[in-house]
């Protein structure tokens, strides 16, 4: 029996119920295949609550200390808002229940990607989605051979170690199966993991996003790894990851392919990372994730920048040199916060090509423009003669002989309230390493900045992944290892000291390698080039890289632009192409090179012939004086300069020239000649408070020209800083962003990731903080907050709020339940 059906729709009801429906199905497309997600897919039996392991292992702090920092100090204000590079990556996987994440981040995910990128492999062939695994890399090739036979999971600096001397091999090689991890690869799959080696790796800082962005934008993806929990299980389609949420599981390793500066997570905070994962394509958006930058600096543990191998290194050329040659403001300016109670210390990372530098104030309570502090040589200032419970802003700029760079990023600073004192020093930095012979022996030397208050230092040495090793202590800023003989790697650090004790932070680590076979040579220091000393030839030198059998040397001309290239074995050349004869200034940079790969680019250096306009006779024209050094005497305004006497010197002459607006076209001026026999030279200052001068020494024989300048110093006569009148008491309430709950995470090496959590309240003008760790009471702590400061400082403990919104950097001391010197990243809740 056939029935009929009236449909009685009109027809505006037919398009209001398919539209409806076209809307409630769409609004949720995209978080369809992630409630299909199964966390336990992925989840080896030990990956759970009180078992901690689901395939990455933090590295301990003292590891990661022996892992150099990237120290890439381009310009970060052409950083794009966005980056992703997940388009370019090879299709997302499943690592099932084996705790391999971090064999399927470094190999499969980043070595796969850097392959293509550098045209190794024409495309991505994975097995899984119907290829045939010959373009693609094996996560088992890494995971096996490492996990010492059980499924518990690898470290990032282990794996990556791996990678540099072994290699990984391809998945048709090896293929991977969830269910084994014990098979090992056969020796051809060895032997063809060897045409695959990393060249090497750099740590980054996770609570620094500009580090890692600075990385993807350039076209590398980041390793990371990060505490995981049941709220990063259920991250669904374009949902950000920014809270916790139930139970913490272990560690979790993956790749950082993009990033988004507007993105905005439901808390509201902008920012963040995308995240390529290894849990298949039901998980998250299409097997990809979001985590805020404020997140990722709370739970995150590692980030580290994989360099891949070039093809095989012979006497053809392929790098292509980057050239930044305009005078950048220095680089990570710090401002001591409550050390002392009468002044306030600046230190900075040196800018290349600066000569001396200037420093500016500002009260931060008030309206008031910046106002001119000084000068300073080095790359530390004291501003002395404050008062307690006081805070300024401060920032710096670079100057070179013919131009002044923009000023750098503020940073705050602040006295304490003049009856603690935490009797913590500054950390060290602008640590440098030259070579130094001895008849047949190598020696390193090593030189950093001063620490205000500092009665001394501490160096350590770590040899070839060896544990910390005092070697030395020493009242001056230069240390010379003779003990530097041994082959491999040696990592250095350094702290300041007071009565022959630790008194600070330790600088960041310093990785020297020395004839390592497996490893690529450092990049090259101190190269110079003659200024007018020759008229057929510019003659080009460096320190010699250890490990290295050879040297790639690049010229620029006046445009920027590359001018000629070639390979040497020598530390050395003789740049006689007649392009250089035209009398013009040409750039030169260089990288070291062995049969494992090429180093990072050195600095520039600037040459030139001697024309015939410069030759002053046609006799002998010596090398300039060495090791220039001025002093000022402010108590007689008198300069007082001394440098290094020269052979078959007749006699100096003395040039010098002020800093003015046009410095790019000033010239240095003749002011006075020295015998032969001294080697010094004294003067009344030639100008005010607050001027600034540049001075060079020339030499000359009796009947030659002159040398070209020495290396430049100043001479300044910094402003007579103001007594800082003493503040009234504040009642201005401490700001409501210092104040409430604070949250953050922490592994525990030995019993596994910790919740921490922190609550401040004001108490009057000070304030009072409650630790506590897994909701247990740690530790209280009470202090006085400095009026118009962003942090907390008192004993055992300090809070700086972040640049991350909603995010502040915490230390503590003395707690036994956490490692001593880690700074935390907590999230205000």
């Amino acid at each position: 029996m056939n029935k009929t059906y009236n449909f009685n729709f009109s027809l505006s009801r037919l398009i209001f119920f398919v539209s409806t429906l076209s809307i409630l199905f769409n609004s949720d497309l995209s978080n369809l295949s992630a409630e299909d997600f199964d966390p336990n897919s992925v989840r080896s039996a030990d990956c759970k609550p009180g078992g901690f392991r689901c395939g990455y292992l933090p590295s301990p702090v003292e590891v990661q200390e022996n892992i150099p920092l990237s120290r890439n100090f381009n310009n970060l204000g052409t950083l794009p808002s966005s980056f992703d590079l997940s388009p370019n990556m090879p299709p997302v996987g499943s690592q099932g229940r084996q705790n391999s994440c971090v064999a399927w981040a470094t190999g499969y995910a980043m070595k796969s990607y850097l392959a293509k990128k550098n045209g190794k492999v024409p495309s991505y062939d994975p097995p899984f989605a119907g290829g045939s695994g010959q373009n693609i890399f094996s996560p088992a090739f890494i995971y096996n051979q490492q996990n010492g036979g059980k499924d518990a999971g690898l470290y990032y600096y282990k794996t990556l170690d791996f990678l540099q001397e072994n290699g990984v091999a391809t998945w048709k090689s090896m293929p991977y199966k969830d269910s084994d991890y014990l098979e090992q690869p056969s020796k051809e799959a060895q032997q063809e993991a060897l045409e695959h080696r990393i060249k090497s790796y750099t740590r980054l800082n996770h609570k620094k996003p500009d580090d890692i962005k600075q990385v993807i934008s350039a076209g590398n993806v980041v390793l990371v790894g990060i505490i995981i929990d049941d709220a990063f299980y259920k991250l669904k389609g374009n949902e950000i990851y920014d809270a916790s949420g139930g139970q913490a599981y272990g560690g979790h390793g993956m790749v950082i392919v993009g990033y988004d500066d507007n993105k905005k997570s439901k808390s509201g905070k902008k920012g963040a990372f995308k995240l390529q994962n290894s849990w298949g394509t039901n998980w998250g958006d299409k097997g990809f994730g979001w985590i805020s930058y404020s997140m990722l600096a709370r739970v995150g543990q590692e980030t580290y920048a994989m360099i891949d191998q070039a093809s095989q290194t012979n006497t053809s050329i392929s790098l292509t040199p980057s050239v930044n040659l305009s005078l950048l403001p220095p680089n990570e300016v710090h401002a001591s916060r409550g050390e002392f109670s009468d002044k306030i210390t600046l230190t900075w990372i040196e800018s290349a090509g600066a000569v001396t530098y200037s420093i500016q104030r500002k009260d931060s309570t008030s309206n008031s423009d910046f106002i001119d502090l000084g000068y300073s040589n080095s790359t530390s200032f004291t501003d002395a003669n404050l008062v307690p419970s006081s805070t300024f802003l401060y920032r710096v700029s670079s100057i070179s002989e013919s131009e002044v760079s923009s000023w750098s990023k503020q940073a705050e600073g602040f006295t304490n309230e003049g009856n603690q004192s935490t009797g913590r020093l500054e950390k060290v930095i602008g640590v440098k390493f030259s070579s130094i012979k001895e008849k047949t022996k190598n020696h390193l030397r090593i030189t950093w900045s001063e620490v205000s208050d500092a009665s001394g230092y501490i160096i350590s040495k770590n040899t070839n992944g060896s544990i910390w090793k005092d070697i030395a202590k020493t009242k001056t800023t230069e240390f010379i290892d003779k003990s530097f003989s041994a082959k491999g790697t040696h990592v250095y650090r350094i702290c300041a000291s007071k009565n022959n004790k630790k008194a600070g932070d330790w600088s960041d680590s310093y990785a020297v390698n020395i004839e390592s076979p497996k490893k690529i040579p450092e990049t090259i220091t101190s190269i110079q080039a003659t200024d007018g000393n020759h008229s057929d030839k510019i003659m080009i030198s460096w320190n010699e890289s250890p490990g290295s059998t050879g040297y790639y040397l690049f010229r620029f001309n006046e445009n920027y632009e590359i001018d000629g290239e070639v390979a040497t074995t020598n530390p050395y050349y003789e740049d006689k192409d007649p392009k250089v004869l035209n009398g013009k200034y040409f750039y030169y940079t260089a990288y070291a090179y062995n049969e494992i790969g090429y180093s990072s680019q050195s600095e520039f250096t600037l040459g030139r012939i001697q024309t015939d306009q410069q030759k002053r006779s046609a006799g002998l024209s010596l090398d300039p004086p060495q090791n220039v050094i001025l002093k000022f005497d402010p108590s007689v305004q008198s300069v007082n300069l001394k440098w290094d006497p020269v052979k078959d010197v007749f006699e100096y002459y003395v040039y010098r020239k002020p800093k003015n607006p046009n410095m790019k076209d000033s010239k240095f001026t003749f002011v006075n000649s020295v015998k032969g026999s001294q080697t010094s030279y004294s003067e009344k200052f030639p100008g005010n408070s607050g001027d600034l001068y540049f001075y060079t020494i020339r030499s000359k024989s009796e009947f030659g020209s002159e040398s070209k300048n020495s290396n430049l110093t100043t001479a300044y006569w910094n402003i007579s800083k103001v007594q800082i009148k003493k503040r009234s008491i504040s009642l201005d309430e401490i700001p409501s962003k210092l104040l409430g709950i604070w949250t953050g995470s922490y592994w525990n090496p030995k019993s596994g990731p910790k919740n921490l959590s922190l609550e401040i309240a004001s108490k009057n003008q000070g304030f009072y903080a409650v630790l506590k760790i897994n909701d247990k009471i740690a530790k209280q702590f009470t202090g006085i907050w400095i009026q118009g400061s962003t942090g907390f400082r008192t004993n055992g403990f300090q809070l700086d709020l972040s640049n991350l919104e909603g995010n502040a950097n915490v230390r503590f001391d003395s707690i036994p339940e956490l490692e001593e010197g880690i700074e935390f990243s907590f999230t205000k809740e």
